[in-house]
């Protein structure tokens, strides 16, 4: 059986991997548990991988959360349904993994060899380099800069509905279409009789 050998840096100063031997058939759902274990970090946070270039340039996400269907019915792909094999199976082929996204750790993934071998029960940690940091470790910045909006996308919201765009807008209604105008509830039951 083919097993993948991947090499997961993690992003932070000092120099810090673990390698994990895991079946080319496994899901993403399993390497991101080995991960996870092999840095000693508890599960329980949002996570997704993403197919990579040779320069670690995100393409196509695959998050751990079950995200639906789309408008054919058709499931979007979730670590449990999609196989490693399905993002990455050559030798050097990347990918990104982003484990907690207010402390936005984040991992280097890349296939560094590929083995013949039986089947490990779990992600085999086949090597460790360097001391796993804390993984509350990292400050969650509640005070990041959000980025401005475009100078076209200021204007009011669009909803693509006339009469709740108009609302959202601070438009008036045309007289015509909004019926009877009442300033007391006197008004009314008159209006009624």
């Amino acid at each position: 059986m083919n097993l993948l050998r991947f090499r997961v840096i993690i992003d932070i100063e000092d120099d810090v991997f673990r390698d994990i031997l895991i079946d080319r058939t496994s899901s993403l759902e399993d390497l991101h548990r080995g991960i996870l274990a092999a840095f000693d970090f508890g599960e329980g946070e949002m996570a997704s991988f993403f197919q990579s270039d040779e320069d670690w340039g995100r393409g196509r996400e695959v998050p751990l959360m079950d995200m639906g269907t789309d408008d054919q019915g058709n499931p979007y792909p979730s670590m449990r349904t999609t196989a490693i094999e399905d993002l990455t199976s050559a030798a050097n082929d990347r990918m990104v993994y982003v484990y907690d996204f207010l402390r936005m750790w984040c991992f280097y993934v890349e296939v560094i060899g590929i083995e013949e071998g039986e089947r490990p029960e779990f992600p085999l940690l086949a090597q460790e380099f360097g001391e796993a940091p804390d993984q509350f470790g990292k400050e969650v910045d509640f005070d990041m800069e959000l980025e401005e909006p475009e100078e076209e996308d200021k204007g009011p919201l669009k909803t693509g509905d006339p009469e709740l765009d108009a609302y959202l807008a601070g438009e008036e209604e045309d007289e015509e279409n909004s019926g009877p105008s009442f300033t007391s509830l006197d008004d009314l039951d008159d209006a009624a009789y």
